[in-house]
């Protein structure tokens, strides 16, 4: 895939932001925003089929979708195993 550089420009905030979560996640910057611009993605498409909420939930077996990979959590967090699951950044 050809790569494209683009230069942003951000808030003090927004880039203190975008530096803490890039170092919690042990990633760079540029995969924070990679992972931000997937979740805006994913909303896009949900929202295409009528599905316009973004939301959490304790009981992972009620999701109609899931989005995985946006952070490194543990792998007890956020898991879903049912056939209903979207998975960013997996292939179904």
């Amino acid at each position: 895939m050809a790569k494209v550089r683009l230069s942003i420009e951000v808030s003090k905030e927004l880039a203190a932001l975008l530096d803490s979560l890039a170092e919690n996640e042990e990633t760079s910057k540029t995969e924070i925003v990679r992972r931000a611009l997937s979740v805006m993605k994913a909303y896009r498409d949900q929202a295409g089929v009528g599905r316009r909420h973004i939301g959490f939930t304790a009981d992972p077996a009620k999701l109609d979708s899931e989005l995985i990979g946006v952070l490194n959590l543990p792998e007890t967090v956020g898991t879903v195993h049912n056939d209903r699951a979207n998975r960013i950044g997996t292939s179904s």
